[in-house]
């Protein structure tokens, strides 16, 4: 029998007759659950907000005593889901791959996905088996259980701030009193900065108190904190009268954090309406012209460059009414913080963000100008940009703007990525690049546009990319099978020397370029660490094909 870490078993019941003459019954046992084989790794596998919409049930949680010493907290689970949505089979790993020990709690956890249901994962129509990421969480119980004091609603405060990180972390602080005055300050990476203050219902406020209780937060330790580094901290302040208590959250949930405080810092945040001054809305915009905010200056100015640049406000509307409100398009001398750096220009930012209901108002407002006249070097930048948004109508908007040649320039300054380099023209279609998480990109339309107004479609960029190692990255079967049409080399060396199979992270795409005749050899060691690639994506099609023509 396998050893326990690797095979999960389940209890066989065996139910005896106690009379003599009457038959037992068939014992009723439950197929374990096992840990799954190379083989069976090999399917495509399914992330994000797939994996939740799928799933039917909740996942288990587990909880230990107060002063539980463990080395990792949270069960890392990849699961294999069969056709009709079961759990198969399961690999517990760590973050750094490691095997991770299956102590009782755990089993029993593993016991209990047996009985959990997915809605079956379809591919091409057809419902196939995948491998999904789960995470079960481990929390720590609290020593005792101490109760919140109970004073009057107007003894309470309670406040969160939010730290920032080695990136564009949010930094914030928000502050809620029981008589439902909440005040906010922005400090980095918030489209709204500064100190702001509005009231909110008292039942809200009331509310806050009752779920502070429910969760039992008073009991939990004061600090969680993860030995890890370059993420924010989370601090939460509750004040009961004279009593108080803080809990300091540095990725809590890796270090047995119970789940509640994570929840509550969320309830926190919607009372006080945070994500109206991270992001500017048309109801921030409100409650700062009704503040006296000097939209006219600089300030005015930062804001909408914030707004417009991060990839997160969604409310053109707002940005819209900014400019309206006389916000400065160009932000002169050094920023304030929150910018990973100087803030480029609104337009180019506008278009590569995707804000179509700002691009005829700042045109208008002279931003392609220098002196009063159209300056073809803004025009030809803002060319580039809108390709580098991937959005066709933004590209056509462009090109319809004329300064001293009827249309911007089909080509670019292209560094290689690096400035210190003297830079080649390339192919505008080169600059296409789709952005994390973009689902409506349209760089297949955008560069068969191009095409058709002159753009070599088999040009090469000056690292030797060409828009096959494009479309490849960025995961699009259609565009990938549209260049292969039209007679691109799977086998041309970009960057690095490596073809466009060297960025394929799409198995579809992997076989395409296979079937099209690409060198894999030209991968690394005769194609041999392109197969352990191919295995540690799971994809069996293409392991398969390597293995046929015996690279295994």
């Amino acid at each position: 029998m396998a050893p326990l870490a690797s095979r999960l078993s389940f209890t066989a019941i065996l139910v005896l007759s106690t009379q003599a003459c009457t038959p037992a019954p068939s014992p009723v046992v439950k197929k374990d659950l096992s840990v799954c084989t190379d083989r069976q790794l090999l399917v495509p596998k399914v992330e994000g907000k797939q994996v939740e919409t799928h799933r039917n049930g909740q996942l288990p949680s587990i909880n230990y005593p107060f002063g539980t010493a463990r080395e990792d907290w949270g069960l890392s689970l990849t699961l294999r889901i069969d056709e009709s949505g079961k759990v198969a089979c399961y690999v517990a790993k760590d973050t750094f791959d490691r095997p991770q020990e299956l102590n009782a709690k755990r089993l029993a956890a593993l016991q209990s996905l047996a009985d959990l249901r997915y809605q079956p994962f379809e591919r091409n129509g057809k419902a196939v088996a995948v491998l999904i990421e789960e995470q079960v969480r481990e929390e720590e119980l609290p020593e005792k259980s101490i109760p919140l004091p109970d004073v009057p609603l107007e003894e309470v405060h309670i406040s969160l701030e939010r730290t920032g990180c080695y990136g564009t972390c949010p930094s914030y602080r928000v502050d809620i009193y029981g008589t439902g005055r909440v005040v906010y300050c922005g400090s980095r990476y918030v489209d709204v900065q500064g100190e702001h203050e509005f009231f909110v219902p008292k039942d809200e406020v009331r509310r806050l108190v009752a779920s502070l209780r429910d969760k039992n937060l008073w009991s939990v330790r004061s600090e969680y904190n993860a030995p890890i580094t370059d993420n924010p901290t989370y601090v939460l302040t509750l004040r009961m009268g004279k009593q108080s208590k803080t809990i300091s959250d540095y990725v809590g949930e890796m270090v047995g954090m119970p789940a509640t405080v994570s929840q509550f810092e969320d309830e926190v945040d919607k009372a006080a309406r945070t994500d109206k001054w991270v992001h500017l809305t048309t109801e921030s915009l409100s409650s700062l012209q009704a503040a006296g905010f000097p939209f006219d200056t600089q300030k005015g100015a930062e804001l909408l460059a914030r707004a417009v640049s991060s990839d997160e406000t969604q409310d053109q509307a707002a940005m819209l009414e900014l400019v309206k409100l006389g916000a400065p398009l160009i932000v002169t001398g050094e920023p304030e913080a929150g910018f990973m750096s100087a803030p480029g220009p609104l337009l180019e930012s506008a278009l590569r963000n995707h804000r179509d209901l700002l691009l005829t108002p700042l045109v208008d407002r002279g931003l392609l100008d220098t002196r009063g006249k159209r300056d073809q070097a803004k025009i030809d930048a803002a060319f580039k940009a809108a390709v580098e948004g991937g959005r066709l109508d933004a590209v056509k908007t462009i090109w319809g703007v004329a300064g001293t040649r009827p249309h911007p320039a089909l080509s670019f300054d292209d560094d290689a990525g690096d400035p210190e380099k003297n830079a080649k023209r390339s192919a505008i279609t080169l600059a296409l690049r789709r952005p994390y998480g973009d689902d409506d990109w349209e760089g297949l339309a955008i560069a068969r546009w191009l095409v058709e107004q002159g753009c070599d479609i088999k040009a090469r960029a000056a690292n030797g990319d060409t828009l096959l190692h494009i479309a490849t990255e960025a995961g699009d079967v259609e565009f990938v099978r549209y260049l292969l049409d039209q007679g691109l080399d799977a086998s041309t060396p970009g960057d690095y020397d490596l073809p466009a199979l060297g960025s394929a992270q799409n198995e579809e795409i992997a076989m395409m370029l296979l079937r099209a005749g690409t060198d894999f050899k030209l991968m690394d060691d005769e194609g041999g660490q392109f197969l352990r690639y191919a295995k540690d994506n799971n994809w069996g099609e293409v392991v398969a094909w390597l293995e046929q023509h015996n690279q295994g």
